[in-house]
């Protein structure tokens, strides 16, 4: 193993795409520090296009980054925020958004992003990218609990921007949550080992 979790983190998607079993559902979820949330997701795009970034993935493995900043604008309840826009408050179109957004990224997702096929093979692997940009209407764990209320069973791997603090999650800073169901790699994603 390593000591950089950028490369833990591609190491265990490749493991779960391999076959291993996960705690109920191959996940895998990366702390970032969020100033380099974007650079990490852009690595990782590249790294899923099978280029000589180790580890090298196997030939029966595809890897899919979906990018969440791009998916949110193609939901109905963005749609329907825009158009409230100015006429509404703000705690009504978040409160909106929070209570509708997960639900309708995940159906955007199984339904138009990643083929029936590959929702059925834990040797798909999807990479949710970009998450900050839903801050603060979805978080991972979140996104994660309506992936296996579909049954999808693609491995698939989120980095958060943000900490592990004492076992969990902390998000932009907000409150630790415990994401028991997702294999967590140790420390956080940082500038330093995008250079290793």
């Amino acid at each position: 193993m390593t000591d950089s979790p950028y490369r833990a983190f591609k190491e265990k998607l490749c493991t779960f795409a391999d076959g291993q079993a996960g705690i109920r559902n191959p996940f895998v979820i990366a702390a970032v520090d969020p100033p380099v949330e974007h650079r990490v997701a852009e690595r990782l795009s590249t790294w899923a296009t099978g280029t000589d970034e180790i580890p090298l993935i196997d030939d029966d493995v595809t890897i899919q980054p979906v990018w969440l900043d791009e998916l949110l604008p193609k939901t109905k309840v963005y749609d329907l925020s825009v158009a409230l826009g100015s006429e509404t408050n703000p705690e009504v179109i978040e409160g909106t958004m929070q209570d509708r957004l997960t639900g309708e990224l995940v159906q955007e997702m199984v339904e138009n992003e990643i083929a029936d096929d590959r929702l059925e093979t834990q040797q798909h692997v999807v990479l949710l990218l970009h998450l900050g940009s839903l801050y603060p209407f979805t978080r991972a764990s979140e996104l994660l609990d309506e992936i296996a209320r579909r049954n999808v069973r693609s491995t698939i791997g989120i980095p958060f921007p943000g900490d592990i603090v004492g076992g969990k999650l902390n998000f932009f800073g907000g409150d630790s949550r415990r994401y028991y169901p997702a294999h967590q790699i140790d420390g956080q994603i940082r500038e330093v080992h995008l250079q290793q």
